[in-house]
């Protein structure tokens, strides 16, 4: 009798699995139907796939209706802005400070996360993150295949940079992360190390939540803060507003005894994090 129910029990899971796959394919169809998926030449190489279609549905209730509206406008903003023809020079000026920094293994890859590269008038450094993994190293990932970039806010200035490099900038970063990232994983781990924060960033964060929120849904898999100053709690409350459900969903703030980028990166191994959209 129990081997019964519980067979009764998998194949209602089974066909509810199975009507559930066939809505969403059902709500991709009519969504490419009501904003029809420009071609890769228009979108800078990018490719409006069946994937990009499902993330916007994924934060609207798989409603093409309701999805309409933000997917048109982010076709209109790619279109615009072409994340995938973006390059380190296009966004020098941030690209110079090591700010945010799309983590390696290898020969030579800690030497990037030295505090002592940290002077942005040197016009000598080169731009970071290359556009190509470095000789002889790779591109670093948790354990679950999340590739990771690690923001050091200290070193953070983005008042030294106009607001379309700013946008240029974290275009070509979120970009970045999402040609880093393994087979079978559409989601992407920032750590945040906020030690220096100070309130005046606050506009410069609404403008990159809001990129990272109307362009890219779905993609956030880890955020974790380390190294929060003791009032971030009531800056917390402004920022936390800005996001949307499913990212706000992704973020963690760390203890206090995890205050580095190699304890940041353990700390998130030990958490069961979600890899791709379903």
């Amino acid at each position: 009798m129990l081997t019964k129910i519980l067979l009764l029990v998998l194949a209602l899971h089974v066909n509810a699995t199975a009507l559930k796959d066939r809505q969403h394919i059902a709500a991709i169809e009519e969504l490419k139907r009501r904003v029809p998926p420009p071609t890769k030449s228009e979108l800078g190489g990018e490719e409006a796939d069946d994937e990009s279609y499902a993330r916007f549905l994924s934060v609207n209730d798989w409603n093409p209706i309701k999805a309409e509206p933000s997917i048109k406008q982010s076709m209109k903003w790619r279109k615009r802005v072409k994340p995938g023809n973006i390059r380190p020079r296009h966004c020098g000026n941030l690209c110079r400070q090591y700010a945010w920094l799309a983590l390696t293994t290898g020969p030579g890859s800690k030497l990037r996360e030295e505090e002592d590269i940290n002077d942005s008038t040197n016009n000598n450094l080169p731009l970071d993150p290359p556009y190509y993994c470095p000789p002889l190293q790779s591109w670093r990932t948790t354990r679950h295949g999340l590739p990771i970039t690690y923001f050091r806010c200290w070193m953070w200035k983005p008042n030294e940079a106009s607001s379309e490099e700013s946008e240029r900038h974290l275009a070509y970063h979120i970009h970045h992360l999402i040609r880093r990232m393994p087979r079978n994983v559409s989601r992407i781990a920032v750590v945040f190390d906020m030690e220096g924060f100070e309130t005046w960033m606050l506009p410069y964060i609404h403008r990159c939540v809001n990129i990272l929120r109307l362009h890219y849904p779905g993609r956030a898999g880890a955020m974790c803060f380390v190294n929060c100053p003791s009032y971030f709690t009531a800056v917390w409350k402004v920022i936390s507003p800005w996001l949307d459900d499913e990212i706000r969903s992704k973020v963690f703030f760390a203890p206090k005894t995890v205050n580095d980028i190699e304890k940041s990166i353990m700390y998130l191994n030990k958490m069961n994090l979600k890899t791709s959209l379903m």
